[in-house]
């Protein structure tokens, strides 16, 4: 299956803007985020999940209409030299003054709130 492209930016609230709401996480604590970022797998932007298609374990379907990679992470993994097995998972471009530059920043502004 071939991944749908990451939105063009960041969304306003996503958790890995440095002017995010501090402590807003989601589904996920800032470890979990972390992991996940530094993991394989795509992450899908929260404001494109369309929340009836999503399974009981809190799964998007990557089919869903609309459903866009999150640009955030993709710039994350960019700033931390962070490239995914797969070609399909979005990575970029370097921004490191909008989203955080490595797991510390992260943590330290989410979990500091």
């Amino acid at each position: 299956m071939s991944l749908p492209a990451a939105t063009p930016n960041p969304c306003n609230d996503c958790p890995w803007r440095r002017k995010s709401a501090r402590g807003w996480l989601g589904p996920y604590d800032a470890d979990e985020w972390i992991a996940l970022a530094h993991s394989d797998e795509p992450i899908a932007c929260h404001e494109t999940i369309d929340e009836d298609a999503v399974d009981d374990e809190g799964e998007a379907d990557w089919n869903q209409p609309g459903l866009r990679q999150c640009r955030g992470a993709a710039i994350y993994r960019k700033n931390i030299c962070k490239s995914p097995r797969s070609a399909d998972v979005a990575i970029g471009p370097v921004d490191r003054e909008t989203v955080f530059s490595n797991p510390m920043e992260f943590k330290n502004h989410h979990e500091n709130a």
